[in-house]
């Protein structure tokens, strides 16, 4: 009986030695890299076609929490992420002079746009500027013609609609005609899709989303190409010191990684629909009418070389 138990117990043993022996010894768990980011880059499909090109090169996990701005520099100044990449510059530089974050550049950049139903109620197809626009749908909403559909989520897009309607002197809160949806972006197209209101959008997403939906989707780009409307993208680096708990060594590979000649090539290159939604910024600022970045730029480009990865070819060649 002894003989047989001795052999039942070696067999046993066998078994989970095969069971619970990794097939390969000398594989390793992908380092982890979180960007706390807002809803556009996201929806527009960008990190999804970054990530294997990042993955493959610093052999990462690239992931991200889909947030607006506000959300996204809320949790980035808890530690919560490794890295943030966002677009509101005002609370981007109060979130470095606050010391949460040690570097920021802008990385790229694409605009807003209003968009709305095709027989455009307010008639803003003929308005000069952003704010004439919005005035024009306030006037058609107090009248019963209009509606808009705000985010109402704290995101950069909010801010900046809120900033257009301030210009006006106008707090549209309340009124009959304003609705806030307190979501992403994509919902508050559809929403507004389905009330066929006026809502401001990053253009990446409303591109993707009219991609997706096609005629569906019943609205139309109605106004474009204030400045106003630029819609610059800042990527910062946080504080190590301050959040010793995050992934600085993965979090400035993925810094190096976006300014890089091969990231900056992949945000011009990406397309939805046959469309370029993003263009690259790194060292740029200035010509898009944003303040120098010369010091910062100078001293990622010494970075990528002492990382041995090239800097743009436009940056080399200035």
């Amino acid at each position: 009986m002894q003989k047989i138990w001795l052999i039942l117990t070696a067999a046993l043993l066998a078994v989970s030695l095969v069971l619970f022996t990794p097939t390969n010894p000398t594989s390793t768990i992908r380092s982890k890299l979180v960007i706390a980011t807002t809803t556009s880059t996201v929806d527009s499909g960008l990190l999804d076609y970054l990530k294997p090109y990042f993955d493959a090169r610093f052999d990462a996990d690239m992931t991200w929490l889909y947030l607006g701005t506000g959300q996204a520099i809320a949790v980035a100044s808890r530690g919560d992420a490794d890295i943030l990449l966002v677009h509101d510059r005002a609370r981007e530089d109060a979130f470095l002079a606050a010391g949460n974050g040690i570097h920021r550049v802008t990385v790229m950049y694409n605009d807003f746009v209003i968009i709305g139903p095709a027989n455009d109620p307010a008639g803003i197809r003929g308005a000069g500027e952003a704010t004439e626009a919005f005035k024009r749908i306030a006037e058609a909403g107090e009248s019963g013609r209009a509606l808009f559909v705000s985010r109402g989520d704290n995101s950069g897009t909010h801010a900046l609609e809120m900033k257009i309607w301030s210009a006006l002197g106008l707090d549209p809160r309340g009124r009959r005609w304003y609705m806030e949806a307190g979501q992403g972006m994509s919902p508050t197209i559809r929403l507004s899709s389905e009330k066929q209101a006026y809502t401001l959008s990053d253009r990446g997403t409303w591109v993707k989303l009219k991609s997706a939906f096609g005629e569906a989707l019943r609205l139309q780009i109605l106004f474009e190409g204030d400045k106003i409307l630029l819609n610059p993208y800042g990527l910062i680096l946080l504080n190590p010191q301050k959040y010793p708990q995050i992934n600085s060594e993965l979090a400035e590979k993925f810094f190096l990684f976006m300014v890089s000649e091969e990231g900056q090539r992949l945000i011009d290159s990406y397309r939805v629909a046959g469309e370029q939604i993003f263009f690259p910024a790194f060292g740029k600022a200035e010509d898009i009418g944003l303040p120098s970045e010369e010091e910062e730029v100078q001293f990622w480009v010494k970075r990528l070389s002492e990382s041995g990865l090239e800097p743009p070819q436009y940056v080399k060649q200035r």
